[in-house]
């Protein structure tokens, strides 16, 4: 092998391993920003789950799929347990048991991406799966409620959110 071809194969080589170094930067500048991006997650689920009133996160189909502490607590006091097993039906809002037009209105028009503030409610928890019509008025803390809307990356609302207040 000539000196020529020798010195060509190690410009080759230091090519190949400034590019691997380059690859490499850009793999951990992607891991911090993934970790960081976790552990902000972290964060903002215990903003939802210690956020002091009652939270429900929902679907277009009106099942709920999360819930802070305030609303599995509220729950308990009207007998119900919030860690179900798997295989039972997911707690969800059943229309036909909401009373207030302006609730019933909202819970549908969130997912065309509207919000709404909504007040003087008289038991807004018998709406859900599970709560008995007088269980829900053993409690009135609760008469107050913002609805509004999640999108998604591609601006679809997937979600709808409901927070109640005393």
């Amino acid at each position: 092998m000539g000196d020529k071809s020798k010195e060509q194969l190690l410009e080759e080589l230091l090519e190949v391993q400034k590019m691997l170094e380059v690859r490499t930067e850009a793999q951990g500048q992607m891991i911090r920003k993934f970790q960081m991006l976790i552990a902000n997650e972290g964060l903002f689920s215990q903003v939802i789950d210690f956020f002091p009133y009652p939270m429900a996160i929902f679907t277009p189909q009106y099942t709920l799929t999360m819930v802070n502490k305030a609303f599995e607590a509220e729950l308990k006091t009207k007998g119900i347990n919030p860690e179900r097993d798997p295989e039972e039906e997911a707690i969800g809002i059943l229309q036909y048991k909401i009373e207030d037009a302006q609730l019933a209105s909202g819970l549908t028009r969130v997912f065309a991406g509207d919000t709404f503030f909504i007040e003087d409610l008289k038991n807004p928890f018998s709406m859900f799966s599970g709560i008995a019509q007088q269980s829900a008025t053993q409690s009135n803390r609760f008469h107050k409620a913002v609805i509004f809307p999640v999108p998604a990356d591609n601006a679809k609302i997937t979600h709808g959110v409901i927070v109640f207040m005393p």
